[in-house]
């Protein structure tokens, strides 16, 4: 095995297209976000050519840094992080470039398993919990696939059409402004305080990329009486499309907006030709997981896993012994 760092961004992308299981949070685009969106973070990312010759990429993202110790994170924002490779790849290998990471000065590594990975490219040696992930499979004519939902989502969908509301994908940064006014909405609504989730500084970044990758990135917006009142940041990439963001106002609520809005970029996926509409985490809301099991989705655990340096470990315990 040959280790590759830094990784340069023109072999990067060759495998993330090349790897069926890769999301978007696996290309190179996700890590430049956020380093464009957070000047703590470094690209740490690690590429290994393997005998076979299959490459595989392990993003990295270092989140701190202290002394020679520094903290890493598979993917930003704890989304599905983990090896991607362009061919087959064996457990003994996944292991090999996993293990460059398990290393004395790495106080902690943390990564979410991808629910699309194979199960010999997920090293579950730190495995501390699982998540639950709902995906719609999109494996038929949408309209056999709508058949499928439960009856309270066609329901829902109906009403929702009939009281108006309708969905487009955002042109202009009014749009964004229109779509953020309704997040903040949101949290206040959840009881949370005015610095809680994005700023607007974000968004602009998300505004600025999605122009520059519209087929990777697209933020759909719910229109009421001719408004905006929410929407749903979605990102493509090879089979898979994930609903990353999402809110509505308290009114669109009400006029079951969010059922409209998934309908409809589940609608747009397949006829895109995508395989799975990844209505992703729920942070164990049961509500919330139901309302994602409305839609016939499967759900798939996945593997929160952290890695902390034995030395930092052995440390504190005699510190505090």
């Amino acid at each position: 095995m040959r280790i590759i760092q830094p990784v340069e961004p023109q072999c990067w992308w060759e495998i993330a297209r090349a790897c069926s299981y890769a999301t978007f949070f696996h290309t190179p685009l996700w890590t430049e976000l956020a380093c464009e969106v957070n000047c703590m973070v470094r690209d740490r990312t690690i590429a290994a050519i393997f005998p076979n010759g299959t490459r595989a990429v392990l993003p990295l993202l270092e989140i701190r840094r202290f002394g020679p110790f520094a903290s890493l994170m598979s993917t930003f924002e704890g989304c599905y992080g983990g090896i991607i490779a362009d061919g087959p790849l064996s457990a003994t290998d996944a292991a090999k470039l996993y293990r460059q990471v398990y290393r004395w000065d790495i106080s902690n590594f943390y990564y979410l398993a991808n629910p699309l990975a194979p199960p010999e490219t997920v090293d579950t040696t730190y495995q501390f919990a699982n998540e639950i992930t709902y995906l719609i499979h999109l494996d038929q004519d949408f309209e056999s696939i709508f058949s499928r939902f439960d009856k309270s989502a066609r329901t829902n969908y109906r009403r929702g059409l009939r009281e108006g509301v309708r969905i487009r994908r955002a042109t202009s940064l009014a749009d964004y402004e229109a779509y953020y006014r309704a997040y903040r909405e949101a949290v206040r609504r959840w009881g949370e305080d005015e610095h809680y989730g994005y700023p607007w500084e974000f968004f602009t970044h998300v505004f600025d990329f999605e122009r520059r990758y519209p087929n990777e990135i697209t933020l759909w917006v719910v229109e009421l009486d001719g408004a905006v009142v929410g929407g749903t940041l979605a990102f493509y990439w090879n089979q898979h499309v994930t609903a990353w963001h999402g809110t509505v106002t308290n009114e669109a609520l009400k006029r079951r907006a969010m059922v409209v809005l998934d309908v409809e970029i589940a609608r747009d996926a397949a006829a895109r030709g995508f395989r799975y509409y990844d209505l992703n985490t729920s942070a164990g809301i049961e509500g919330v997981m139901q309302y994602k099991r409305n839609f016939a989705s499967a759900a798939y655990a996945i593997a929160r896993c952290r890695y902390r340096s034995p030395l930092i470990q052995s440390v504190r315990a005699l510190v505090q012994s």
